[in-house]
């Protein structure tokens, strides 16, 4: 079936469209029917080597969608953009800087806000902000033909950093926090820290790049189509899982004042890193394919990973795990946004191609900066003259 290409365009194209209603579904499922997922959560392997705690199924599909990220990288594309390692670092410091603005944003409604609530939505924002770059980053930048060997080295240097970066930074706002909910900062920061993050996240990413460097020798259409296609279910299953766990109880009634603000402060939040890195991008004079690929990469966090960090470490914390799936789902809607404007824009420039030349004894210049990351069948990448093949990842 696969190897009709037809067939695989379409599929293609089915996943592109519909991934984000499927997660809305699998939602709206887990507050109606909670039991399966819940039964889901409490199966486990017995322990895992090394002090390493329960292999359980919720871990063993967020390893999967690390592992399938890991697999959609080329080694050689990383190596490719060693040689330009301000890029990348610039783009790694415009994404923790505009995390850092979330954070200081948050501390000051903190300030102006009390109680509770105000105090969960305040954690799952930060929460949010200091997680790794979401692997569906790699997606949105392909499909809007911008650097995705960028978009792929943010994505790994963030999970790799994230060690540090993740207790840190918990660690950090927690010392402007009220008293009570210390507790839950430190709570969530020893659970990223400890072994969960090595086993769970960087280990599977780790391996997914050797073992598609080792043993695959062409990563075609037909194998990356079907990468997608299981990380689509594992990304569906693991929502399912984890909305579970907390969904349930806005059933209850009395609730639409707390969905009204949690949505609200997802969606205010979401719009702010993404004006921010965009902000930033402009201001540090980059090119427009790396400007999309820092902008979907700083905006777009690992929900997955927070919402089963968050429901693992501190299951009572329900306003946490609501931030975190409204987040899901604010992120991916805004970066469709920016995807149509960018397409619409690119067809809008090449009807603009199609009129009547006229002669001129100007010179025509090809401005390497303005062309595309990636081009239609071969997907090659031009960075600065070299060509360096990119391949997105959902």
């Amino acid at each position: 079936m696969m190897n009709n290409p037809t067939t695989r365009r379409w599929l293609e194209r089915m996943l592109q469209r519909y991934l984000l209603p499927g997660i809305a579904l699998v939602y709206i499922i887990s507050a109606f029917y909670p039991q399966f997922g819940i039964w889901l959560r409490t199966q486990s392997f017995g322990e895992g080597g090394l002090g390493f705690g329960q292999i359980t199924a919720v871990n063993l599909l967020l390893a999967g969608l690390l592992f399938n990220t890991g697999l959609a990288v080329p080694l050689k594309e990383l190596l490719c953009l060693t040689r330009h390692p301000k890029l990348v670092a610039l783009g790694l410091s415009i994404r923790i800087t505009s995390s850092l603005l979330i954070i200081l944003i948050a501390m000051v409604g903190g300030l102006l806000f009390s109680g509770h609530v105000w105090d969960s939505i305040l954690l799952g924002l930060i929460l949010i902000a200091v997680m790794p770059v979401a692997n569906s980053s790699a997606g949105w930048t392909h499909h809007s033909d911008a650097n995705v060997g960028l978009s792929m080295w943010l994505i790994l240097s963030s999970v790799l950093l994230s060690p540090l970066l993740v207790p840190g930074l918990l660690d950090l706002s927690s010392q402007f926090v009220s008293a009570e909910i210390v507790k839950d900062y430190q709570q969530l920061a020893g659970g990223y820290a400890g072994s969960f993050v090595m086993m769970w996240v960087i280990i599977p990413a780790v391996l997914g790049v050797l073992f598609r460097t080792l043993f695959i020798k062409e990563y075609g259409p037909r194998l990356k189509l079907t990468v997608k296609v299981m990380t689509s279910l594992f990304l569906l299953i693991l929502n399912y899982i984890n909305g579970s766990v907390s969904l349930p109880g806005l059933l209850n009634g009395g609730q639409n004042g707390l969905i009204l603000l949690v949505g609200f402060s997802a969606s205010l939040s979401c719009g702010l890193l993404f004006a921010a890195a965009w902000m930033v991008s402009v201001i540090c004079q980059l090119a427009k394919r790396d400007r999309l690929a820092v902008m979907y990469s700083t905006a777009m966090s690992n929900t997955g990973v927070a919402l089963v960090l968050a429901t693992t470490v501190a299951p009572e914390l329900v306003v946490v795990h609501l931030m975190v799936i409204f987040y899901t789902l604010i992120q991916h809607i805004i970066a469709g946004v920016i995807d149509e404007l960018v397409v619409s824009s690119s067809k809008s420039q090449s009807h603009s191609l199609d009129k009547p030349c006229t002669i001129t004894n100007q010179p025509v210049l090809n401005d390497l900066e303005e062309r595309p990351t990636t081009q239609t069948g071969s997907q090659a990448a031009t960075y600065d003259g070299e060509v360096i093949t990119s391949k997105g990842s959902t």
